[in-house]
């Protein structure tokens, strides 16, 4: 069975590589054509020398992040985790940040924190009127804080800070709880839940049918095992609407780990059915959209796939539904803006 799953999805591959070159064939022509026929420019002879290039990193990236993971090259795994599909969001905007300092005092100033949030129509959270979950807190609450002063209702979650369920403003409610992907406890004594387990436990404050605006997660590797976990049983598809996540990687690991990892994010944003698997064969397909990547530039250090190459090992990936992407989900304006 597995043969043939990996058969299926290299034909796919294959189709869909094949579309890609005639459709870069054709962009690159029409390019061609309109750099020659333009106006007389100093800089028009630099501009034709680095389309070949522009082109070439164009579908490099491209024909990495198509190419099912379990095919993919050192240099492939890392141009998916890189690719950030920006395109995909026409207003991507930062909630919370502050300014921290990588390794020793001489290290790196840089925003930490933060998480985008597509302000898109429909996909956007509803201004005043929204609710998003935040996983990992670590004492830092500046993103929880600003989608608190968008109008959110925040229900914040850690159970590495030893504090007790509280509500820290009316608006943000803090629960001593982790997520996971069964119920129970974990090797350190947190208490730990399933997201669908929590959503219930939180229907008395939200509703059971309410959608879930922003799902961000900074849970330190347990990633991997929710988000498969959160496609497999369609709580994503259904309840969520926009989901950041900070995901964590090993310098030091193998190539076949890293095509785990990167299978879990093409199940995730497969809008195709038959193209992912949980494992055990069955047919899973996320349906989200990236609309970012970005680098944790605290998280730099020599990859041994690379053949010790500096790259992260950390990203900020951000995606949205599909399924509510251009949908109207609630009534009333998304954004003042937009009425």
């Amino acid at each position: 069975m597995g043969h043939l799953l990996d058969d299926r999805r290299m034909k796919l591959f294959r189709s869909r590589n094949l579309a890609l070159r005639l459709t870069l064939f054709v962009f690159t022509f029409v390019s061609l054509l309109v750099i020659s026929f333009a106006t007389y420019s100093p800089f028009r002879q630099q501009v034709m020398l680095r389309v070949p290039r522009l082109l070439h990193d164009l579908y490099s990236t491209a024909e990495a992040h198509r190419k099912p993971a379990e095919f993919m090259s050192p240099e492939d795994v890392f141009q998916y985790l890189h690719w950030s599909n920006c395109a995909a969001c026409q207003l991507p905007v930062d909630f919370g940040f502050v300014m921290a300092r990588s390794g020793n005092p001489g290290g790196v100033a840089h925003p930490d924190g933060q998480k985008l949030v597509c302000l898109d129509q429909f996909i956007a959270p509803v201004f005043n009127n929204c609710h998003v979950y935040s996983f990992g807190i670590n004492n830092q609450w500046t993103f929880d804080e600003d989608m608190a002063q968008f109008g959110c209702h925040v229900y914040s979650f850690d159970p590495s800070m030893g504090a007790n369920d509280h509500n820290r403003t009316s608006k943000i409610h803090f629960f001593n709880l982790g997520l996971a992907k069964e119920n129970g406890q974990s090797p350190n004594g947190w208490k730990m839940k399933t997201a669908s387990s929590i959503y219930e436990m939180l229907a008395d404050y939200h509703g059971s049918s309410t959608l879930i605006d922003v799902f961000k997660m900074d849970i330190e590797f347990y990633e991997w095992e929710v988000i498969p976990q959160m496609v497999q049983s369609g709580f994503l598809r259904d309840k969520v609407k926009q989901l950041a996540v900070e995901i964590h990687l090993k310098a030091d690991d193998s190539l076949e780990n890293y095509q785990k990892r990167v299978r879990i994010l093409q199940d995730l944003e497969s809008m195709d059915p038959s193209s992912g698997s949980d494992g055990d064969h069955n047919q899973v397909a996320g349906g989200f959209v990236r609309f970012s990547s970005r680098i944790n530039p605290g998280l730099k250090r020599s990859i041994t796939i690379l053949g010790n190459k500096d790259d992260f090992w950390g990203f900020e990936l951000t995606w949205y539904n599909s399924k509510f992407y251009n949908s109207p989900s609630k009534q009333g304006p998304v954004f003042p803006y937009y009425q």
